[in-house]
């Protein structure tokens, strides 16, 4: 019976061990993914904080806004799918003048409420130029604004005349 009990007991033992090794591992694998996450969290904020981003001109040409934007930060801005444009104009509708305020999402072709961009990339102290398809053109010498927003969140406002 004493041999039994102390094989029980290395049993029991090693059963222990190996709990709490899986144990530990497990909380040094949650406490890497934890790590990792606040290093994403950091990066975003430094990228955030080094985006510059600013509207050099604004051109309008029929139904298509072209607007240059310079990249004066230290962050490369490529992730334009998760760029805002919001464009305010007063368009020409039947001739009519008529506040237009929308939202224009990045896609790979022109269309109505869409922007392009002519590079995938814009590299710091680079220039690229973005073209807004407008569902009407704008009425003549009327006042517009266009709203420009990176995936960092730092934007660039053109207030004008088209």
């Amino acid at each position: 019976m004493g041999v039994s009990q102390v094989v029980a007991y290395v049993l029991l033992f090693f059963i222990t061990i190996s709990l709490g090794l899986i144990a530990l591992g497990a909380y040094i694998k949650s406490q890497q993914l934890l790590l990792h996450a606040e290093d994403m969290r950091q990066n975003m904020d430094l990228n955030q904080l080094n985006t510059r981003i600013f509207i050099k001109s604004v051109a309008i040409n029929g139904y298509l806004l072209y607007m240059t934007i310079t990249n004066n930060g230290s962050t490369v801005l490529y992730d334009f799918k998760d760029f805002a444009i919001i464009i305010k104009y007063y368009a020409n509708v039947s001739n009519v003048s008529t506040l237009i305020i929308s939202n224009y999402n990045y896609s790979t072709s022109l269309g109505p409420y869409k922007w392009v961009s002519n590079t995938v990339l814009i590299n710091p102290n680079m220039v690229g130029t973005f073209i807004a398809d407008l569902p009407y053109p704008p009425y003549p010498n009327t006042e517009a604004t266009v709203v420009v927003v990176s995936n960092y969140g730092p934007e660039a406002i053109w207030r004008g005349v088209l």
